[in-house]
């Protein structure tokens, strides 16, 4: 899908999809109640997507997060239901044209399609004309995970993008009119983006929100590392997204989600667009 935030062109598109376990992906919240919203198949999987966003703001051509990519064994393909997708088919540019990456976090979902096998069969950046931008914190966790997070950070898309990677100290602007903001809370280094032009105003969510059955405040993955702090970030940041009337850009619908955020008698609510 193809939107206007004043000035710039910003693209919302599917990379593929993939499923995980609903009951991770709701967090506290009870199954008789998020099986109402989305149904889960005999594995109690739910069906989801791996969306990314293209903004050309003036000469830069700026993607953030990369799929979940095509370096998958038969094997677990079948465990997550993965079915990867190139997000540029159609257009009029590819991943040769793509100057600045900038990912939420390096989980395997959100970070897979950062890099590729050449002729040779060695791991290489997807994006040859790209800097990749991730905070330095999250390049920490990434790089020294641990037994809970190893699963997550796959190091075939992380360490081929020592050469072309560029770490952020926090809340950072990366060109003019696009921005990052560090959330934490999914991660310690999660970040969300902010597009800025002619008074518009879009974000793309990355996992703070990772679908749009996830903007009930309550609605937190169980996958977040610290799910008090994405609770306080989404309450802090909803009411900035409600004043300048923010178009909402999600991750992980299965078909790429947008809309407005609706606050009524006290919920939190989404008036999605026309898919």
């Amino acid at each position: 899908m193809k939107y206007k935030v004043g000035d710039f062109e910003v693209f919302h598109l599917s990379a593929g999809t993939f499923a995980l376990d609903g009951g991770a992906m709701f967090g506290v919240v009870p199954k008789v109640l998020w099986n109402k919203i989305i149904e889960c198949d005999d594995l109690n999987r739910i069906p989801m997507g791996t969306n990314v966003l293209v903004i050309k703001a003036g000469k830069e051509l700026i993607l953030v997060d990369t799929g979940i990519g095509n370096k998958w064994s038969d094997k677990l393909k079948k465990i997550y239901d993965i079915n990867p997708k190139n997000a540029f088919d159609g257009l009029d540019f590819g991943p040769e044209n793509i100057t600045k990456i900038i990912l939420t976090h390096l989980h395997f979902d959100h970070a897979g399609g950062t890099t590729i096998y050449n002729q040779y069969m060695e791991l290489v950046p997807a994006f040859p004309n790209a800097t990749y931008y991730v905070q330095e914190e999250e390049w920490t966790w990434a790089t020294h995970p641990n037994e809970r997070t190893k699963a997550s950070y796959l190091q075939e898309n992380i360490l081929p993008l020592k050469e072309k990677i560029e770490l952020l100290d926090g809340d950072t602007e990366i060109a003019k009119g696009v921005r990052v903001i560090k959330t934490g809370g999914h991660t310690a280094g999660h970040e969300i983006v902010i597009v800025e032009s002619n008074g518009e105003f879009g974000v793309f969510l990355g996992d703070l929100v990772p679908m749009s059955l996830h903007v009930p405040l309550p609605y937190i993955m169980a996958y977040d590392n610290f799910p008090v702090d994405t609770l306080e970030k989404k309450k802090e940041l909803y009411v900035e997204f409600i004043k300048n009337d923010y178009t909402l850009f999600f991750e992980h619908d299965r078909i790429p989600t947008a809309g407005k955020l609706l606050l009524k008698d006290g919920k939190f609510s989404l008036e999605k667009f026309n898919q």
